[in-house]
């Protein structure tokens, strides 16, 4: 079941020369399903920065491609895990392509650490937004 799910279409240029996605907006993809999750629930990554006076760049990276996107085709993203460590965060997506019958396009992995913009030093995810986290899904690492 999905933590938060975010809807889309891909465009034209969005593709590469086999008329496909490129593999790299699939990350996008999934930046911007997490975004929406933060919007909602802080005024997205500006409002992290003013209300916990953190960023969080991406340190890892992985998604494994199951079936093609193609232009004009509607696709969702979903956010299945949220795994708090102590200074970062893993995310799991699931994407699906939902104009051709939902079927399941990639899995993905995103993880960023939890870094205080002045020293650009990771730091402990603050206790407030942990909590936040927990209470829309997220578990603690085991």
């Amino acid at each position: 079941m999905a933590i938060y799910s975010y809807r889309s279409t891909a465009y034209w240029n969005e593709t590469d020369a086999a008329g496909i996605v490129h593999f790299s907006n699939y990350f996008r993809y999934c930046e911007r399903a997490e975004e929406e999750f933060f919007k909602n629930l802080t005024g997205g990554f500006p409002g992290i920065l003013a209300r916990y006076g953190i960023t969080v760049p991406r340190v890892k990276a992985l998604c494994e491609y199951r079936h093609p996107i193609y232009p004009h085709d509607d696709f969702r993203v979903d956010i299945v895990d949220v795994e708090l460590g102590n200074r970062s965060i893993k995310y799991k997506f699931e994407i699906f392509n939902e104009s051709r019958g939902g079927v399941k396009a990639a899995d993905c992995e995103i993880v960023v650490a939890v870094v205080d913009p002045k020293t650009m030093k990771s730091i402990e995810i603050p206790g407030e937004l942990r909590e936040l986290l927990k209470s829309m899904g997220a578990r603690e690492r085991t």
